[in-house]
């Protein structure tokens, strides 16, 4: 009886112990339910939608945020553009990938019960094309569920091709395909879910 008992106590420590050990752990970037979106406009009203479909990354328990954005993964449903942009935007022989850090506040996080958002301003920094600059952004912060977080901007983030030393790509691009214009500020938007 001795035994079993001291069995069941083990048992619950143990269990215990797997379960705030599982609260202190990263979260992780689900890339099946997360998306990074652009919208490029060409010669004078003509939108076009593009987004990136591999992302990696996680949330530490300190709040700190790191992304990775494979550049490769460029897709604007039109496989020679995908290519183009690849080889002269992104030069992605050179620049793989886009890094992103930021950071949350987890203690407000942590308290958030499911199904609430908070709403909070963060530093951005963006590195890419071999350039890093540190964007605004308001970010909403969601509990989808215990162990699962999605953070979207409220409005959309602005960027400069100039920013990331991105304009002779562009006019190399609106040459190839003989375009009058090409916009040089690019909306972006996102949604990134987090599992533990």
């Amino acid at each position: 009886m001795i035994k079993k008992l001291s069995l069941l106590l083990f048992s619950i420590a143990f269990i215990s112990s797997c379960i705030s050990s599982n609260k202190q752990s990263d979260y992780q970037l689900d890339n099946d339910t997360s998306s990074l979106t652009f919208i490029s406009v060409k010669k004078t009203d003509t939108a076009e939608i593009g987004k990136f479909k591999q992302l990696e990354g996680t949330i530490d328990k300190s709040g700190n945020v790191t992304l990775k954005v494979d550049l490769s993964s460029v897709d604007t449903n039109i496989a020679i553009r995908n290519s183009r942009m690849q080889e002269f935007l992104f030069e992605i022989a050179k620049f793989a990938t886009a890094n992103i850090t930021t950071k949350v506040d987890m203690e407000k996080v942590n308290k958030l019960a499911i199904g609430k958002t908070m709403l909070e301003t963060v530093t951005i920094k963006l590195d890419l094309h071999g350039e890093q600059k540190d964007i605004t952004a308001n970010v909403l912060a969601t509990r989808l569920a215990e162990d699962k977080l999605m953070i979207v901007n409220q409005t959309a983030l602005f960027l400069k091709a100039a920013d990331f030393k991105l304009l002779d790509g562009i006019e190399k691009l609106r040459n190839l395909v003989g375009l009058p214009r090409i916009s040089k500020v690019v909306p972006i938007n996102f949604v990134f879910t987090f599992k533990m």
